[in-house]
């Protein structure tokens, strides 16, 4: 019997630290999962801003787009840190529908862009601050909830600017035919 009871307790401990393999969907905590969300967010912003700083027609979206650009570059060295100390693995690049919305922006018309850049920016911080309130709420790490909490009012000020710029936009709309 302490046999049998040695082989399971090994077979259970070379289990658990052997390491994920790429079948597995999901990372395993929530500070991983941030930390992917962050990473991935991040390289879409750093694209996103580069992208507007060098397309937008208004002079505010142009500077708003280098600013985070800069930021999410150097937000994206601390979540890789971050991750190499956790041994999470970061995706190479951002998900298919960040990239999507980076062609999108890539093939807009000048035009049409600021308007597209921004009310596409809105959502995207929204959903970083919630991200950023999930694993506030749920992650145990400390070095991943400083990012966050860091994190956390830098994208709400990012947001609140991108809401300023947007209201200063004018709302295209159809001219009425005049009926006299």
């Amino acid at each position: 019997m302490p046999l049998r009871s040695a082989i399971l307790a090994l077979a259970v401990v070379a289990a658990l630290i052997a390491p994920a393999t790429t079948a597995t969907a999901r990372p395993i905590s929530p500070d991983a999962d941030y930390l992917i969300s962050a990473h991935q967010g991040n390289l879409t912003q750093i694209l996103a801003g580069r992208t507007a700083a060098g397309k937008a027609l208004k002079p505010e979206v142009r500077k708003m787009g280098a600013t985070m650009a800069t930021y999410h570059a150097k937000l994206d060295l601390e979540v890789q840190q971050t991750a190499r100390t956790l041994d999470v693995k970061l995706p190479a690049q951002p998900n298919s529908e960040q990239l999507a919305l980076i062609e999108q922006y890539r093939i807009a018309p000048a035009a049409v862009f600021d308007k597209l850049y921004l009310d596409t920016q809105i959502p995207a911080h929204d959903h970083a601050l919630k991200i950023t309130r999930i694993l506030l709420a749920t992650g145990t790490d400390p070095a991943v909830r400083r990012i966050a909490e860091t994190a956390s009012p830098i994208i709400q000020q990012h947001r609140d600017a991108l809401a300023a710029v947007t209201s200063t936009i004018p709302v295209k709309t159809a001219n009425p035919k005049r009926h006299t």
